[in-house]
């Protein structure tokens, strides 16, 4: 059993990159929410086109709208995605496979998943490292980020000076059903991301409406 192939949905975003709501819905993707004046700015659409295009996915289900706080003045409308939206971005893991992991639970019991899992993640670490043999220290944070955003992840990579962390964030879970039915499954991916990147690491995960964010950070030795 290994992870599966990107679907149609996820064909069909891969091909309209330049759609101006796919552009929209990517950027939401990648914040905790945006106004219609930072979308244009991320964007490059004019004002009302932005908002035409807003209001169309909220109408569509989605977006929705809630009135975001600024430090001076009237609180700004921002938008956000809704799990509606989920179908927009990679999946990697269909339902299907989903259903396979809660029938083996069923019949083996709890440590069935677990088994299945641990030889994924085991022969997933090998591919990764595997393609990042010959890279080191930030190049191989900047090579396993670019990784996982082919495979779906919408990753980034980022350094904070303040503190001399690596970080690579996640705008994307592509196997966000099975992450929600068997928890495990994060403790897996952090020791995925020690192993390949040779250093402890600390997992956060953040949710919002339709949002998600997770960021893997080095953990220096203390």
């Amino acid at each position: 059993m290994k992870f599966l192939s990107l679907g149609m949905k996820t064909k069909l975003l891969t091909r309209n990159q330049n759609n101006p709501k796919l552009s929209i819905l990517r950027e939401i993707k990648k914040s905790q929410g945006l106004s219609v004046t930072e979308l244009c700015q991320r964007v490059g659409l004019s004002y009302m086109g932005i908002k035409q295009h807003c209001i169309g996915l909220e109408r569509e289900g989605y977006l929705d709208t809630w009135r975001r706080p600024k430090g001076m003045g009237r609180p700004e409308k921002a938008y956000r995605l809704t799990d509606g939206a989920k179908e927009f971005f990679p999946s990697r893991y269909p339902q299907f496979s989903l259903q396979i992991l809660e029938s083996v639970k069923e019949i083996y019991g709890s440590l069935g998943p677990e088994k299945i899992l641990h030889n994924i993640y085991k022969a997933e670490t090998q591919r990764y490292e595997t393609k990042l043999e010959k890279l080191d220290g930030e190049s191989r944070f900047r090579g396993l980020a670019h990784l996982r955003e082919e495979d779906g992840y919408m990753a980034e990579y980022s350094f904070d000076n303040s503190n001399r962390t690596h970080r690579i964030t996640e705008f994307n879970s592509a196997i966000q059903d099975c992450l929600d039915a068997f928890p495990m499954i994060r403790d897996y991916e952090r020791q995925m991301f020690e192993k390949i990147l040779r250093t402890k690491v600390r997992r956060d995960e953040e949710r919002v409406s339709g949002l998600y964010r997770c960021t893997y950070s080095s953990v220096s030795a203390s």
